[in-house]
Order: C-alpha cells, then structure tokens, then sequence
C-alpha cells in the first residue's frame, strides 16, 4: 500500500518526533557522576575482564569487590572491608544519615596509578581506581567521600542530583570528617584563614591544586551555614539549585545571597 506523499511526510515527522523523546528520556535517566578532588574525571567503570576477576566481600549493607594489584599486598580483603565498615558507620554518624538499601563498593585497578573516585547514586554504585603503590588509607579517605554522596541521595532523595556542587561536593567533603581533616579539628582551622578562590567558581576542568582547594574550601563553608543557621535550614539549602556552582536558593533559605554569606563566612574564617 502507497501512501501519498503528506501522509509520508506525517508518517516521517512523527518518527523523528518519537525518536527524539527518547533520546531525551535516555538522557534524563543516566546516573549523574559525582567525583571528588582528583587528577582526572576519565573513567567510569571497569572491563568486563576486570569485573569477572574481582575478589568480593560482603556485610549487611556493603557489596565490596577489590581487583588484582588496586591495593598493597598488606591491604587484606577483611582488613579493608572492616575499613569501610567503620568509614560508613563515622560518616553517617557525622551527616546524621543511614543508607536506605545495600551499596556496591568497586576497587579498581588503574594503570596509571592514580587516585580518583566516582560515585553513580542512582544505581547505588561507588568506585575508586587506585593501585598497589597507592596507601589504602587514602582509598579509604576517597571512598568515605564518595558514601557521604549515596548517604545525601538518600537522605534528600532526587533533588540530591540537581544539588549546587558548592553544597554537594562541600557536604560530602564535610562529612568525611577526620579522613579529609589531617591533624586538624575543623575545616575552619584547616584552612587557616585562607580562602583564595571564589566558592561559585566552577571545579572542572581545574588543576587538581585549585580544585583541591575549591573542595576544601565548601567544605568550611558548609561547616559555617552547619554552625550559624542549623542543620534544618542547610536541608532546604541543599534541596535547591540547578547542578551549577552558586544556584542553590541562599536567599529564600537564609535571607541573604551567596555574596553576603561568602563575606561572613570570610571573615569567620579569619
């Protein structure tokens, strides 16, 4: 059956149409990535042939699998399970939050051997790629970050994915606690005063010094809003935004902008 040309092209506009919405849809429903401070953002998951030699573990609410040569021949796979344990019981003590369901945690080997981390909360997935000259403490340290991140998804539900990466990234950062803190108490005192970079300014693409700073210094700030407003008030801060640095609502929530709370939060520092 020959159809005329107008139907034709009806027949055409509509597939384009359905096409498009689901290319949209697609997209909409991909996991968003959220990395600590590290030298690269490349990555995303293991080979397949990586997977199937992972060496598993498991507790109540870990799903834990460590690849050949990610950690030092010291680092046993009991030794780091019962690590993570206690990173997940401290952070979530700190942040006042509990995972709602089990998690899986993924030790990559990475042959560069760098550090970096990612977290997919939506499919309640965190990785680390690490390597054998690498501590495990500092996997450790990277991965206590990366369940603030699932705990926050958790705790505020979807709007934890469109969350302003100064409160995002700051909260996780804040929430790993003394595994990010070194020898100091606070964030606050971390820092020393110092605060050389704009908190809306953008972390990606950055050298790893200045986003390490940019981290550090949410991270304060986070601890700043936690101290003078309130944890309440820091919750209906968080639920806002649009995944851009400096979009949560300061303004509804604390009845000034982000240029009058950086101001104060300066000279606190000081």
């Amino acid at each position: 059956m020959r159809f005329p040309l107008s139907m034709r092209w009806l027949l055409a506009a509509i597939v384009l149409i359905v096409a498009a919405a689901v290319i949209i849809v697609s997209r909409a429903h991909q996991p968003r990535r959220l990395a600590p401070l590290v030298a690269e953002f490349s990555g995303g998951g293991a080979t397949l042939a990586l997977r199937r030699a992972l060496l598993p573990a498991q507790t109540d609410m870990l799903r834990i699998s460590v690849a050949p040569l990610a950690l030092p021949a010291s680092a046993s796979l009991d030794a780091i399970t019962a690590e993570l344990s206690t990173a997940l019981a401290y952070v979530s003590a700190r942040t006042a939050t509990t995972l709602s369901e089990p998690i899986t945690i993924t030790i990559n080997t990475e042959a560069n051997c760098t550090l970096h981390g990612v977290a997919y909360t939506q499919n309640r997935e965190v990785q680390v790629f690490t390597c054998a000259a690498i501590p495990s403490d500092r996997v450790v340290a990277i991965l206590a970050h990366e369940l603030v991140h699932q705990l926050a998804h958790d705790y505020y539900g979807d709007a934890h994915l469109n969350s302003d990466p100064i409160v995002l990234e700051g909260w996780a950062t804040w929430g790993a606690g003394h595994y990010w803190l070194s020898r100091h108490a606070t964030f606050r005192d971390f820092l020393g005063g110092e605060a050389p970079l704009p908190l809306a300014a953008n972390h990606l693409g950055r050298p790893v010094a200045e986003m390490n700073t940019l981290y550090y210094q949410w991270a304060s700030f986070v601890e700043y809003l936690l101290v003078t407003y309130g944890r309440e008030a820091f919750d209906r801060l968080y639920r806002s935004g649009n995944s851009t640095p400096g979009s949560a609502d300061y303004q509804g929530v604390y009845g000034v902008d982000l240029a009058t709370l950086e101001a104060a939060w300066q000279e606190w520092l000081r």
